[in-house]
């Protein structure tokens, strides 16, 4: 059982870096995977730390095609 928000499959709206209240830019894209264990994500293969009660969403990226873990705090909305 999981306590993710999102789905996979969805288009959601998130901050990339910095975090939910930091003054960069957001992106959109959509939700591959959701992550509730560690595991290697995004394009660039790097170990992430997840569970069920704190997942991550691999997250492709509309403009770039690129994916990313993103942690749940950090997406701002469904679109």
């Amino acid at each position: 059982m999981t306590n993710a928000k999102y789905k996979e499959g969805q288009q959601v709206e998130y901050k990339p870096v910095g975090g939910r209240d930091s003054n960069t830019s957001s992106s959109t894209g959509t939700i591959e995977r959701v992550i509730t264990e560690d595991s290697p994500a995004g394009s660039t293969g790097v170990t992430v730390k997840a569970d069920p009660e704190h997942p991550r969403y691999e997250i492709k990226n509309n403009n770039t095609g690129k994916t990313s873990a993103v942690k749940e705090e950090n997406i701002l909305k469904a679109i």
